[in-house]
């Protein structure tokens, strides 16, 4: 078992809550992007490529868990980016590299998210008696 910083009814609902919160901003940058085409859907790319590993993690609230996420999201934004174009033109036809970048840099910065939770405060340990 990986040692934890926070218990993990706190890990789940913090993960949950960035979850929520990046995909709403992620439904509203769609809404408001859908217009201009499937082009300038790579926002969108970077918001799923961020929130979609914490849903994974909120379930499991480890860091198993949360490897898991990566590779579903990134399995999920290369479906998405290959296929997309079937889905309503959730995605332009062909290979679209600055979606692949912008999936690739939201899960970079997931990555970087986790890190910065799990090192926020120091491990607990036994409480020193006075």
């Amino acid at each position: 078992m990986t040692p934890q910083t926070f218990g993990p009814n706190k890990t789940r609902l913090l993960s949950l809550s960035f979850f929520a919160f990046v995909a709403v901003a992620a439904a509203v940058v769609w809404v408001l992007m859908r217009p201009y085409g499937a082009a300038y859907f790579f926002p969108v790319h970077f918001l799923v490529g961020l929130g979609g590993p914490f849903l994974i993690y909120a379930l499991g609230a480890n860091r198993v868990s949360f490897w898991i996420g990566i590779a579903l999201t990134a399995v999920a934004l290369f479906l998405l980016n290959g296929w997309g174009h079937t889905l309503g033109g959730a995605a332009p036809r062909g290979i679209d590299w600055s979606q692949i970048f912008a999936g690739i840099v939201g899960l970079a910065l997931a990555f970087g998210v986790h890190r910065l939770y799990i090192n926020a405060r120091p491990k607990h340990g036994a409480t020193p008696r006075m």
